[in-house]
């Protein structure tokens, strides 16, 4: 009679017991729980690799739009001092232009007085 009691309790306990509570329960849940901590890690790490990627990618346009920026700007410059080069020179050729004009008309004036006292 103790032994049948004995079984009766012992079945009760496990019939009353919840799904998850035996050691199968157990191995369950942290086999599921390693699954998940590695598709993490995995697709982490790719996820991570494509945004270092894409700031690489961000980083060399921004680099690419600088050296472009400052290549214009080194242009623009040397166009101007050209172009400042190119006035200072037309002003002094006409600048000699203009003193050798008043020189010949000097001269002439000077011959054409000459040749009136002569």
């Amino acid at each position: 009679m103790k032994g049948a009691a004995l079984f009766l309790v012992l079945s009760m306990v496990v019939l009353m017991a919840q799904p998850g509570e035996c050691i199968f329960g157990l191995i369950a849940k942290g086999i599921g729980a390693l699954v998940r901590h590695i598709h993490r890690a995995i697709h982490g790490k790719e996820k991570l690799t494509k945004e270092q990627a894409d700031q690489q990618q961000l980083d060399q346009q921004q680099l690419d739009q600088e050296d472009q920026a400052k290549q214009q700007l080194e242009q623009q410059q040397l166009n101007q001092e050209d172009q400042a080069r190119q006035q200072l020179e037309q002003q002094q050729l006409d600048q000699e232009e203009q003193a050798k004009q008043q020189l010949d008309e000097r001269s002439f004036k000077y011959q054409f007085a000459h040749r009136r006292f002569d």
